[in-house]
């Protein structure tokens, strides 16, 4: 009888113990269901996103002041600053720490040379070469098509003509040399000569002139050439 009365004690005692312990976890998980009401969520949410918009502000504030002293005044440069030319005249270009000049080359057809012609070419060229000393810059551009000259042939041609067929046959050929000038760009080489003077300029042009005349022949070109190839040079993605 004593052993059955301490089992149905220990018996009772653990029935107690689990009653408390569901007690408790249904009050855990009452709470827990109280605080993921809908009016809970929603205050809940509100607090937190309270709490993360000022701390992002304070953030974006401290940042702010951080850069604003760390931001120095910049000046923009302008291009005449940023460019060595400072000056184009007729006879030569006057730079930041000297002077220069622009001469056109003037090309063949290697191609259509032969064997004996190309040699005695590519000999003169190598002699320029081996005996001019100074540097030089050679910069090749495409340039549009100039057909102002063709254009005034067939002008007049225009004004004197009274059949249509040559009137017809005058007006397609205007056409064509608007599209040629529209459309097709030529590639031509130009030849950039460097001094420190002026004086010294022109001794070097002399000796350019000299030197190439027998392989590839400079020609002077006007002010308003050389504006054109320095416009170029300077900004490719525009056209003339």
């Amino acid at each position: 009888m004593g052993l059955l009365k301490l089992v149905n004690s220990e018996e009772h005692l653990s029935n107690e113990t689990s009653k408390k312990q569901k007690k408790q976890s249904n009050k855990q998980h009452v709470s827990i269901i109280n605080k993921l009401k809908p009016k809970n969520v929603r205050k809940l949410w509100k607090t937190w996103y309270a709490n993360y918009k000022n701390k992002m502000k304070k953030n974006n504030d401290f940042r702010k002041k951080m850069k604003g002293e760390e931001k120095k005044t910049r000046l923009m440069r302008q291009t005449s600053d940023i460019l060595p030319f400072k000056q184009i005249h007729d006879d030569y270009i006057l730079l930041e720490d000297g002077a220069m000049d622009i001469f056109q080359v003037d090309t063949q057809n290697v191609h259509a040379l032969n064997e004996v012609d190309l040699e005695v070419l590519l000999l003169n060229r190598t002699q320029f070469l081996r005996s001019y000393f100074p540097s030089f810059k050679e910069v090749i551009l495409n340039f549009p098509t100039n057909a102002e000259r063709q254009r005034q042939y067939w002008e007049k041609k225009k004004q004197q003509a009274s059949n249509k067929t040559r009137l017809e046959y005058i007006n397609q050929k205007l056409f064509e040399f608007d599209y040629l000038e529209s459309e097709r760009y030529n590639r031509e080489f130009f030849l950039f000569v460097y001094a420190d003077t002026q004086d010294n300029l022109l001794e070097r042009k002399h000796e350019m002139m000299q030197g190439m005349q027998n392989s590839f022949p400079l020609h002077r070109l006007s002010r308003q050439k050389k504006e054109q190839v320095l416009f170029l040079l300077n900004n490719q993605n525009t056209k003339l």
